[in-house]
């Protein structure tokens, strides 16, 4: 029943779920700085920049920060546009007022941590931890704050509170974790196989599993991450019916 929502949800904010799609522009781009990598639907920062001359470094981390800043606005949008489907607000007013806030600190988060996971992965790739030990390690801590997007947009709350209220979401509903992770990795395992499926065909696989990622994959989970964080704390009063409400406003 959760996937039929967050699907249904998804086709209701399909032309907002589009607005990914421009994330593409930075493909070319990473793929010509050389110091990234394009695969499993993402783009990729190589660890071993940390022995880069400074002026690559600067450049790499520039391109980084332009990235996160239009995706964390990105993410403000996919979140806000479901919290307004599923409660009820003055969207005119909070579009217009809290948009702006809701990018900033999400892209404040993001840069942040983004930062910490970059030393992080570079002291580890320094003291010559074993590859796959660093992607445990980071992915671990990626997981571990998932729901700080949707604390930021549906509660309001600063960087800091967002961060108590993601783990303390973690502590009272962790099934909801375990279905998001689940779901994502599933989606990243499809698009891998048509990434490789397509490979042996054309040499653009890496780019079809990353307009899929862009186009269905990201949004959908934001979605549904969105969709379980209200029903959590009971912003959702009669999911169902908002459900359908909202679908039918959006049809019309």
């Amino acid at each position: 029943m959760l996937l039929a929502h967050a699907f249904s949800e998804y086709l209701a904010n399909f032309k907002t779920a589009l607005v990914f799609v421009l994330l593409l522009v930075f493909a070319p781009v990473a793929f010509l700085l050389g110091n990234f990598f394009i695969g499993s639907g993402t783009i990729f920062l190589d660890y071993s920049l940390s022995y880069a001359n400074p002026s690559q470094l600067l450049l790499a981390l520039a391109f980084a920060v332009v990235y996160v800043l239009l995706y964390s606005f990105f993410v403000s949008i996919i979140i806000f546009s479901v919290r307004k489907d599923l409660s009820t607000l003055h969207f005119n007013y909070y579009l217009s007022e809290m948009i702006r806030k809701f990018t900033f600190k999400i892209f404040w988060f993001n840069l942040g941590f983004f930062l910490i996971l970059f030393f992080l992965g570079s002291a580890l790739f320094y003291l010559h931890v074993p590859a796959l030990a660093i992607a445990i390690i980071l992915f671990l801590a990626s997981i571990s704050v998932l729901f700080v997007p949707q604390a930021i947009v549906v509660d309001e709350e600063s960087i800091p509170n967002a961060l108590y209220n993601n783990f303390d979401f973690f502590r009272a509903n962790f099934s909801s974790f375990v279905y998001v992770l689940v779901t994502a990795i599933i989606l990243l395992l499809i698009a891998q196989l048509i990434e490789f499926a397509v490979g042996l065909l054309v040499p653009i696989g890496a780019y079809v599993s990353i307009v899929i990622s862009l186009i269905f994959i990201v949004p959908y989970l934001e979605i549904m991450k969105t969709y379980l964080y209200m029903l959590r704390y009971d912003l959702i009063k009669n999911p169902d019916l908002l459900h359908r409400k909202s679908r039918k406003k959006k049809l019309h």
